[in-house]
């Protein structure tokens, strides 16, 4: 596809809040085009979208689909997006992707914090963006008060190019607000799209007659959207197919294509959409394939790419031939030989290329188009294999989950010992563990992590104990006097040989110091690491004829016991460092929870979105966060954010300390 064929693709990403009819109007606009012999249904489980069986069960899209068409002289591409936030990074990846990104919005459900958070989002990007109002059947709801909301929430810039003949019931058509003589909004309309009008006679013009031709709105409108001087809303009942007609003749019209789009490489320079230029490229979205492996799915900025393309990513120091280059038309393929500026493409068979990454052909200077990173994943669970036989496949089945979604996170943790899988929310874990058991057979049980303490002491103590055994022949034998001392949060341990006139020999000290190594990484009080400690090795007595290594390793492992709980010993809990946006209605709520009952502190809180949100900045205890998704989203009705890194660890308070003990403390028997 050459530079000049690239003003004819149509790159459209389609986002929302959950039930909006997202799914339901791609497919609509799918039958359409061609792309589907028949309009899928979202409930009937024949979407071309919902294709996995976990979407179909449920009757949500859970991960993004993308419909290739051409018709009307268009190269179509629709990107259907999950809208459970749980999901976002999908959402964030085909925006990424898209030279226009639609919000649908149920009337019935009016402009929601999930629906602002990806508009802001889309607007961060410089993404173009553009309205579609659905449900406007439903009883009560009203398209004044609707587009009166939506202008609220996103600016004047958001101006009807449809009119509903009628709000509820009697909704039965639409026609285009430029037609509407008698409509406010058609003098709005012309407005916005002169405002980024850079033609100063055309200018000059407007200003005295006040009115555009029907064909220099056309020649006008896509830059308007694409300057996000006009956000146009729509209208149309995908369900029904009422006005979906005019919703697609709308965007073959006026949708931007992508050589409209400014996009900027890693360094600031703008990539000119050029087909005999080096391959810029990004893939944005991963998926797997029972047939084919691993897919990657790609947004080509420049250059051409074909279908025996050797291709290497960023880091990357073997460049892998790909096993296929296609578009995507559901789960179907359609193979091309070639893709151009503007296209959105998939290709096989290339493990060392993930999700936000770019890439270039062969051996050519790579050129970065820099995806947004993805979400830190909030919610955490320790998964255990069922069997020997999920043991053995647990591992390269996770990889190949966690290589498909950023959101996905796997650890090892040194600290627990135990294989943690982090995500968005517990519906992103289930979903999670439904595609392990159905796409690789392997079962998993899940409990909360176990939280990783740290044990320190709280002031000067000593420890001595002799370590000695008689069973005949060779006996053992070890003696050592400890002081142990706190020192400043965060300077580790550190080991003092104070041992004078050779009441331990030299070559036997060694061994003492690895036994205190060793106590410290068993912990004393917990399984936990013990940090921040200064122990000095004052003296002892040795056996010329039993004294060995392991004896002093003993010795020494149980003085430092001793001395360590005789030094008013502390837990240090891992403090988290926490980013809450939630709807202002909520906010007094949400601020007194982490103050009253999580032992946080608010350290921050400012309003965003002209105050429709609130961002909340606090330092809360890991333990009483855990389970917060699932208390947010009931105390916000399901429309607040977090996210949260690890940002210290502090004292704990007594009283939640001797709980802790209670349940998770243990005692060391005689070895």
């Amino acid at each position: 596809m050459t530079s000049q064929e690239a003003k004819a693709i149509r790159n459209i990403a389609f986002v929302g809040h959950p039930s909006a009819g997202k799914t339901t109007l791609v497919d609509a606009l799918a039958h359409i085009t061609g792309a589907s012999s028949r309009k899928g249904s979202v409930a009937e489980g024949t979407s071309i979208c919902d294709t996995e069986p976990e979407e179909q069960e449920k009757q949500h899209t859970l991960q993004a689909a993308f419909v290739h068409a051409e018709h009307g002289g268009k190269h179509w591409n629709f990107l259907d997006t999950p809208g459970y936030p749980d999901f976002i990074a999908e959402a964030q990846g085909a925006m990424f992707a898209a030279d226009l990104v639609v919000a649908v919005v149920s009337a019935t459900s009016g402009i929601t914090f999930n629906l602002r958070k990806k508009m802001e989002r889309a607007a961060e990007l410089h993404r173009p963006r553009a309205v579609v109002l659905t449900h406007l059947d439903a009883e009560n709801v009203d398209f004044d008060s609707l587009v009166d909301e939506l202008r609220a929430a996103f600016g004047e810039v958001c101006v009807p190019v449809l009119l509903p003949d009628a709000s509820g019931p009697a909704f039965g058509g639409v026609m285009r607000t430029y037609e509407a003589a008698d409509s406010i909004w058609r003098q709005r309309l012309m407005d916005r799209v002169m405002d980024a009008c850079e033609n100063e006679e055309l200018l000059v013009d407007y200003l005295d007659s006040q009115t555009l031709t029907e064909e220099q709105l056309d020649e006008l409108m896509p830059h308007a959207i694409e300057k996000n001087a006009l956000i146009p809303v729509l209208v149309c009942n995908p369900e029904s197919g009422l006005a979906v007609e005019n919703v697609y003749n709308y965007f073959r019209r006026f949708a931007p294509p992508p050589t409209e789009a400014e996009i900027f490489d890693e360094d600031g320079h703008p990539v000119t959409p050029e087909d005999d230029g080096p391959l810029v490229a990004t893939v944005f979205n991963v998926k797997s394939d029972a047939h084919v492996g691993k897919v990657c799915v790609a947004r080509i900025w420049s250059g051409t790419m074909t279908d025996h393309a050797v291709v290497h990513g960023a880091g990357q120091k073997k460049p892998e031939k790909i096993g296929g280059l296609f578009h995507l038309v559901g789960k179907a393929r359609q193979p091309v030989t070639s893709a151009g500026p503007g296209e959105i493409v998939a290709f096989s068979k290339v493990e060392q290329i993930g999700v936000g990454e770019p890439y270039t052909e062969g051996d050519g200077v790579m050129h970065y188009v820099e995806a947004p990173p993805a979400p830190t994943p909030t919610v955490s669970m320790a998964v255990f294999p069922k069997s020997r036989a999920d043991e053995q496949k647990i591992g390269e089945a996770l990889h190949k989950l966690v290589t498909e979604d950023p959101t996905l996170h796997l650890l090892h943790d040194a600290a627990t010992h135990e294989m943690v899988l982090s995500g968005m929310s517990d519906l992103h874990l289930q979903v999670v563990q439904s595609r392990l058991k159905r796409r690789y057979g392997v079962e998993v049980e899940t409990k909360l992590p176990r939280i990783a303490f740290r044990e320190t002491i709280s002031k000067p103590s000593e420890g001595h104990h002799r370590h000695k055994k008689q069973s005949g022949g060779r006996g053992q034998f070890g003696e050592c006097y400890l002081r142990l001392r706190p020192v400043e949060r965060g300077a580790g341990n550190k080991f003092v040989d104070a041992v004078v006139g050779g009441a331990i020999p030299r070559n036997l000290i060694p061994a003492v110091e690895k036994g205190i190594v060793e106590a410290c990484a068993e912990g004393v009080l917990t399984n936990s690491v013990v940090v921040d400690v200064e122990v000095e090795l004052y003296d002892g007595k040795f056996h010329a004829v039993d004294s060995d290594e392991a004896s002093f390793k003993m010795a020494a492992k149980r003085a430092f016991r001793e001395g360590f709980e005789k030094a008013k010993p502390v837990l240090l809990e891992p403090v988290m460092s926490v980013e809450i946006h939630v709807p202002t209605d909520h906010a007094g709520q949400i601020f007194s929870d982490i103050t009253s009952h999580r032992r946080g502190h608010v350290i921050n809180q400012e309003a965003e979105a002209d105050g429709a949100i609130t961002k909340i900045e606090a330092h809360v205890p890991l333990s009483t966060m855990q389970t917060y998704h699932r208390d947010l989203k009931s105390q916000t009705s399901g429309e607040g954010t977090y996210a949260m890194s690890f940002a210290s660890y502090a004292p704990m308070p007594a009283d939640e300390q001797a709980k802790v003990l209670k349940t998770e403390g243990k005692h060391h028997e005689e070895e």
